[in-house]
């Protein structure tokens, strides 16, 4: 058995057992991102700025808490994070920007973005890649990985040029 396996084994543990089995890691994030900013706070809350200039959001279920702390808004930079019983279990980082800005507003980044992800979160998932289309705008996600370690690159293309990137990374967390 290797270290992998052992800290993989540990952690599944942690955070199904004490559940009860109600709810793993990788459901509670899917759930968290689809009421949080893509949802427009189905039912997440906004909260007030952990950070100067930040927006913050969280959502909770059960022991799971989850927070989405970032600033920008065309281009922009944030933070994702879970804690289950308040130990820090998940985190993600991600940037974002506009390679177009006269062809490509932050306004049209925010509709794309929330159509899409709205649609692959109702896949019950955050990763394993995803296309999605609708008028002029591609939306495209390409990465790496699983809830555990991974990263990756979500594009927009507006008439098959890209207009918009953004890079991500992420996984679990432990003392």
């Amino acid at each position: 058995m290797t270290v992998g396996h052992i800290l993989t084994l540990n952690f599944k543990h942690v955070t199904e057992d004490a559940l009860g089995g109600k709810m793993e890691l990788e459901q509670f994030i899917v759930q968290a991102k689809a009421n949080g900013w893509v949802g427009a706070l189905k039912g997440g809350k906004k909260i007030a700025a952990s950070r100067k200039g930040s927006s913050d959001i969280t959502y909770d279920h059960g022991d799971f808490h989850y927070q989405d702390s970032f600033v920008g808004f065309s281009d922009f930079c944030g933070q994702e994070h879970i804690t289950h019983k308040n130990e820090p279990v998940w985190s993600m980082v991600y940037y974002g920007y506009l390679l177009q800005p006269t062809k490509f507003t932050g306004d049209e980044a925010v509709t794309i973005l929330k159509n899409a992800l709205s649609k692959m979160y109702d896949e019950h998932r955050f990763l394993g890649g995803f296309y999605y289309a609708e008028g002029p705008y591609e939306y495209r996600d390409m990465n790496f990985g699983d809830y555990k370690r991974f990263n990756g690159v979500e594009k927009i293309f507006k008439n098959d040029e890209l207009v918009y990137e953004l890079i991500y990374c992420g996984g679990t967390v432990r003392k």
